[in-house]
């Protein structure tokens, strides 16, 4: 009797120790692993729906919920140059539920140029994929007879600030991409924000300004109505849309430029559950339908490690952040 008591004491200890770790290790899990988890994952995005962000945003989740056997919602936070968007997700819990998808600005742009950031780029995310590049066109007006880079850069040089361009805002990536071009060239052009890109193309063809720089998607209906002037691009993207084009590095090497959209989580959040994600990206941007949406965007995915988006964050910084500081720019 006593035996039997021994026996079935030690099995329910037994039994309660893998009950345990099993309950445990439950709870370590990101919410699409648990089972009979019904949470969506939920991609937030600074950006209306459809603007270029959120036409990526929709793609991830869907692919992800698709992947991962879980429903997936967009979370449009649109504000602050994707502050909102950022902020949100940096105080959101680590458990695999709540993902970020941003452009270059919000995380290399936007310590400089804000002087109150509710979040530190540096501190509160963990990087999960490089989601594209966006190929960028220079574009000027009709009335300015510039036929190529060369023209434009000698135009500039001859009657420094007579030129002005429009951009989406000061600290836009359509700004500093022109103030790249500006500092790299030698040039000093008029800055003229406006409230987004499209309405600085709409200030191009109204004859308000004289050149901006935008994306490829962006340029491709105005070049081919003759509105606009194409005079260069940032990426081979851009050959088979324009083929005749020159690349901005072919004037100055440090002129690689593009807009490039990364995938981001909450710092809490594990390295399995960053891995497993970063996973289930890279296969979505393998996919045909995926590469091809995007590439009617002006968009090259690049699938890769959260190592090579962080690689491409530490040298956008060393690039933009000096640039910021000496040209002053700041925004409320």
């Amino acid at each position: 009797m006593t035996a039997s008591l021994t026996q079935f004491q030690g099995r329910r200890a037994a039994l309660l120790q893998v009950l345990a770790a099993g309950v445990a290790a439950t709870v370590n899990l990101p919410v699409w692993a648990q089972p009979h988890s019904s949470r969506p994952i939920k991609v937030v995005v600074g950006s209306p729906p459809g603007a270029l962000g959120d036409v990526i945003a929709r793609l991830m989740a869907q692919k992800l919920g698709d992947a991962l056997g879980q429903p997936s919602i967009v979370d449009n936070r649109a504000g602050a140059s994707g502050g909102i968007a950022a902020d949100y997700v940096a105080k959101s819990q680590g458990d695999g539920h709540t993902l970020l998808v941003a452009p270059d600005a919000v995380m290399v742009v936007n310590p400089f140029v804000f002087p109150k950031l509710p979040y530190d780029p540096t501190k509160n995310f963990r990087s999960v994929a490089l989601l594209g590049k966006a190929t960028l066109v220079l574009l000027v007006s009709p009335a300015m007879n510039a036929k190529s880079l060369t023209e434009f850069v000698q135009m500039a040089k001859a009657k420094p600030k007579a030129i002005n361009f429009g951009s989406g805002g000061p600290g836009h990536p359509s700004h500093m991409a022109m103030e790249l071009v500006a500092s790299r060239l030698g040039l000093q052009l008029t800055h003229v924000p406006y409230k987004g890109t499209s309405l600085a193309l709409q200030g191009l063809m109204g004859g308000d300004v004289n050149a901006v720089i935008v994306s490829m998607a962006e340029a491709m209906p105005q070049v081919k109505a003759g509105n606009v002037v194409a005079l260069a691009t940032s990426g081979p993207a851009a050959k088979e849309v324009f083929p005749n084009l020159p690349e901005f590095k072919e004037s100055h090497p440090d002129l690689d430029i593009s807009v490039w959209f990364g995938m981001f989580a909450p710092a809490s959040t594990s390295a399995d559950v960053v891995l497993r994600l970063n996973t289930e990206i890279n296969k979505a941007l393998g996919q045909a339908d995926v590469s091809k949406r995007l590439a009617e965007f002006g968009l090259t995915v690049t699938p890769g490690l959260p190592s090579v988006l962080d690689e491409l964050m530490a040298v956008d910084r060393a690039r933009f952040g000096p640039l910021v500081k000496a040209l002053g720019i700041t925004a409320n």
